[in-house]
């Protein structure tokens, strides 16, 4: 098992040094780490501080960059229960034993993880996949975690993909990359120097930046350039956002129309009164155009790759990174590169059906269905929440921030993706949409089996469940319950939520969930928008368009509702393994790529490792 967390797509591990400096940033030269060029430092969730907001990702990058961290102790609790006639965690119902391919090879867990007695282990990054011993299962339960000071921050360590792109980012060079791929950056910059930003709601909230909109203060962005450039004038703080940004990110750039493209391009330069692309910021895009396609009312898309200014802006840096971290299965990782490219195999074909089954699973956690319709996703679940015959508890979010616009502001809060109202019931299929720590991450999946007063100090105790430590005297968990930032949590006799959640590699958590807070943050640190609400949504169902950017342990998809080009490689794409993927109605037809995108992705540069 690895000990360091692995990459994932997109900048949603981007971290960020705003220090002050007074070196030129494009030709800046910053050591990515002390020694090692293809290692930098990683900062361990949850941040342990009790700052907040840009404070608190200032001070929790300085402190990885100072090798001032402390790291976490966790308990774990292990329990093993024999079962004669031997089986795994999940069955499939109906698996014939001539499968078309054996199953992938099990990464196993270390020692300490299958002893029946208490270990205490260190705590270490997120990993996926350690397989669980077929005649066993394993409860690890996590006590409350610690600081210890004193500890090194963990290495994250690059590919060589990875590390050229990084080198061309520090050389003030604009570029676009695509693949699975994280990109951690290190700039000695003033804090609003970098703006983070992202094509929709969703994705800003999970790279904790801002939509690439509310950055350029353009609203929907739908007038013409000097409209919009006399709209940012009057707006003194869009203004000056454009006028100190030194470095442009854009994440999912697949879903930025090319006008819009075009529209930034050009509002940079006036801006800044200079004819440079973008007024001189150096921009860096990344995203995977072979996912969903910008929503056009006229049904015409039209990509970013062909915006007019993107070849002047982005020029030749254009990249295809080909290290996949989410899938460890080669056979897999095959399987969805020829689905990226609308061009199945006729193995590829087969194995894909053979996927059409009924997992059951002993846990009780079911996989998540993937709808293309939203009206589908409510439909399922409202049909699960129904049929359990338990009390509703209903939470209220409660709503902020500066911005001021009715129309732009409802359109940010709807973005999230935490709803403004959220009824829940004891048995229902939760998800995590927030990371709290290290195990508890967004994605993860689990069941509610009670409500209980967070100032109950026996919350999260149940006598009558043996699957605890064998002992019914010792809690779940020992922890308090706690929110992301460190802070106990108010105790104000509001029942909670007690979930017990699936860990990657099996095993359940027990974790009292409290509200959190969910922001559209500006460079500065202005919070346009906020909502603080429980980080849960219901997940029997979700749509594919909010699932873009997960990792998902178990999934199920029917491809006879979808409709899109990328909707079927989304979907199925979400998924780690073989193992846990079911697909209903699969057929070849429905797996499609824009002859577009194919055409233009043969152009892309492939970094030689």
């Amino acid at each position: 098992m690895a000990t360091g967390r692995q990459p994932i797509s997109g900048l949603r591990a981007v971290k960020r040094d705003f220090s002050s400096s007074s070196i030129p940033p494009a030709s800046q030269d910053s050591a990515v780490g002390d020694s090692d060029p293809t290692t930098i430092p990683w900062t361990p969730t949850p941040p342990r501080q009790t700052l907040t907001g840009i404070s608190q990702r200032m001070k929790d990058i300085q402190d990885a960059l100072n090798d001032n961290i402390s790291s976490s102790q966790q308990a774990i609790v292990t329990s093993q229960m024999a079962r004669s006639g031997g089986g795994s965690q999940k069955r499939p119902s109906n698996m014939d034993d001539s499968s078309v391919n054996p199953p992938a090879k099990r990464r196993q867990l270390p020692a300490s993880w299958a002893e029946p007695e208490i270990s205490i282990m260190k705590t270490s990054s997120r990993t996926f996949g350690s397989a669980r011993s077929a005649n066993t299962t394993t409860l690890r339960v996590a006590a409350a975690t610690t600081s210890k000071a004193g500890s090194k921050p963990g290495k994250v360590v690059l590919s060589a993909e990875q590390t050229h792109i990084l080198n061309l980012a520090k050389e003030g060079k604009s570029l676009f990359y695509t693949g699975s791929a994280a990109l951690k950056r290190k700039y000695s910059r003033t804090q609003d120097a970098v703006a983070v930003t992202a094509s929709t709601g969703i994705a800003a909230c999970n790279i904790g930046g801002v939509t690439v909109h509310s950055f350029a203060g353009i609203g929907l962005g739908k007038d013409n350039v000097d409209a919009l450039v006399t709209r940012i004038r009057k707006n003194k703080k869009a203004s000056a956002r454009w006028l100190r940004t030194e470095v442009l990110i854009i994440d999912e750039v697949s879903m930025v129309e090319g006008e819009l493209f075009d529209k930034l391009y050009r509002i940079g330069s006036m801006m800044r009164k200079k004819s440079t692309p973008f007024g001189g910021i150096q921009v860096i895009v990344t995203g995977d155009f072979f996912q969903l396609p910008p929503v056009n009312k006229s049904g015409k898309v039209n990509f970013a790759f062909e915006a007019e200014m993107w070849k002047h802006t982005i020029k030749d840096n254009t990249f295809k990174l080909t290290k996949v971290f989410r899938q460890r299965d080669q056979e897999f990782v095959d399987m969805l590169n020829e689905m990226r490219y609308g061009q199945l195999s006729q193995r590829s074909i087969e194995r894909f059906k053979s996927l059409d089954r009924e997992i059951e699973y002993e846990d009780g956690v079911a996989a998540a269905e993937l709808f293309p319709l939203r009206q589908d996703v409510d439909r399922a679940n409202a049909t699960r929440m129904q049929s359990l015959d338990t009390q509703v508890q209903t939470y209220t979010a409660t709503d902020g921030g500066t911005l001021h616009d009715d129309q732009q502001r409802e359109k940010m809060l709807n973005n999230f993706m935490v709803p403004r109202a959220l009824s829940l019931k004891v048995g229902a299929q939760v998800m995590l949409i927030k990371n709290l720590d290290e195990t508890l991450v967004n994605g993860s999946v689990g069941k509610i089996i009670k409500f209980a007063d967070a100032a109950d100090p026996e919350a999260l105790y149940d006598p009558s469940d043996k699957k605890t430590s064998g002992t019914h005297s010792k809690p779940i968990s020992s922890a308090k319950p706690s929110s992301k930032n460190g802070k106990e949590a108010k105790l104000t006799g509001q029942l909670m939520p007690v979930v017990d959640f699936l860990l990657p590699g099996g095993g359940m958590r027990r974790h009292m969930v409290m509200s959190e807070s969910f922001k559209v943050e500006l460079p500065n640190g202005e919070v346009q928008v906020s909502r603080t609400q429980l980080p849960l949504i219901l997940a029997w169902a979700m749509s594919i368009h909010k699932s873009q950017g997960q990792t998902l342990e178990r999934v199920k998809v029917d491809l006879a509702k979808v409709f899109e080009k990328g909707q079927a490689y989304v979907a199925l794409s979400r998924a780690t393994t073989l193992d846990g993927l079911e697909v209903k109605h699969f057929d070849a037809k429905k797996v499609l790529a824009h002859p577009t995108v194919v055409a233009w992705n043969q152009t892309l540069t492939t970094v030689d490792a």
